[in-house]
C-alpha cells in the first residue's frame, strides 16, 4: 500500500518541474540513476533541502486546485 501512495504522490507533481529549480541538487543527490525520480524524491522527502520541499508543496497544492 506504501508504494501505490508514492507512486500517486509522485503522479501528481511534474518530473519536468523537479529537475530543474529548487529541487536539481536534490535530484542529482539522490535520483541521478532513479527511473522514476519524482517516486524517488518521494521516497527520500525527509531529506530533501527546505527549498525543494516547498517548491514539491506548491505543485501539489496548484494540482489540487
Amino acid at each position: 500500500m506504501k508504494h501505490v501512495a508514492i507512486v500517486l504522490i509522485a503522479l501528481l507533481i511534474p518530473t519536468a518541474a523537479m529537475a530543474k529549480g529548487e529541487c536539481k541538487e536534490d535530484k542529482a543527490k539522490f535520483c541521478k540513476d532513479a527511473a522514476q525520480v519524482a517516486a524517488c524524491l518521494v521516497m527520500h522527502k525527509a531529506e530533501l533541502s527546505e527549498a525543494c520541499k516547498a517548491a514539491r508543496e506548491a505543485k501539489a497544492n496548484e494540482k489540487k486546485e
